[in-house]
């Protein structure tokens, strides 16, 4: 009759039950605050992203021939990831080297639309940028490109490839040949078989005395 630890033990059990109780409703409070959170973080990623970004995903779903259809960055790091057309999500390294090349491109083309759009006409320069390109690859390439300067911004493409030259003479581009060093335009031929032959002399042009920049 004396023994009253049966009574001190239920005593401690109720208290343990009470915390338990208080700390699930806590986790519960947490667990919703971290499904709104997330949903927050989402709606950021899909709809809020940087106008470059966003644009740029349209250049990239055309050159792909809709095979990517978004770039973007996630919330908390400071990386580029591609969304396909088939819902998955792919990082740049894992990507092939022709696609990251049409990636740097989209992007390329949408900095120079957003600078446009803000009165900084930039002109863009692309010196062989097809080379990891397949044909079909190309063509799309060329077909943006050429809508692009359309709209009015200045582009200069370089290539020594004569199948990218008629390309762009095929849609009705400004096409021209630099002269040689001899100052003749010469019909070239790629080779077969094997590299490129590689020119002869560079002769480099002394710089242009560097003009006052106003920032």
């Amino acid at each position: 009759a004396a023994d009253q630890s049966l009574a001190r033990t239920q005593l401690d059990l109720d208290l343990v039950s009470a915390q338990i109780v208080e700390k699930i409703d806590a986790w519960r409070e947490r667990a919703a605050v971290g499904i709104l959170l997330d949903e927050i973080r989402d709606e950021y990623e899909k709809f809020r992203q940087p106008e470059t970004l966003r644009e740029a995903s349209t250049y990239l779903a055309k050159l792909t021939g809709g095979a990517y259809t978004r770039i973007w960055t996630p919330l908390a790091n400071d990386i580029l990831l591609l969304d396909t057309d088939d819902g998955k999500t792919l990082p740049v390294e894992v990507l092939s080297r022709g696609t990251r090349e049409q990636l740097f491109v989209s992007l390329r083309l949408a900095l120079v639309a957003a600078y446009a759009r803000r009165g900084i006409h930039l002109p863009m320069i692309l010196d062989d940028v097809f080379v990891n390109f397949d044909a079909g690859r190309t063509k799309i390439a060329v077909s943006v490109l050429r809508e692009f300067a359309r709209e009015g911004h200045q582009l200069l493409v370089f290539t020594c490839h004569e199948h990218i030259w008629r390309l762009f003479a095929e849609v009705k581009a400004d096409t021209r040949r630099i002269p040689n060093r001899f100052n003749k335009n010469e019909e070239f031929l790629e080779p077969e078989i094997g590299p490129e032959p590689m020119p002869e002399s560079v002769v480099e042009l002394p710089a242009p005395e560097p003009e006052p920049v106003v920032v």
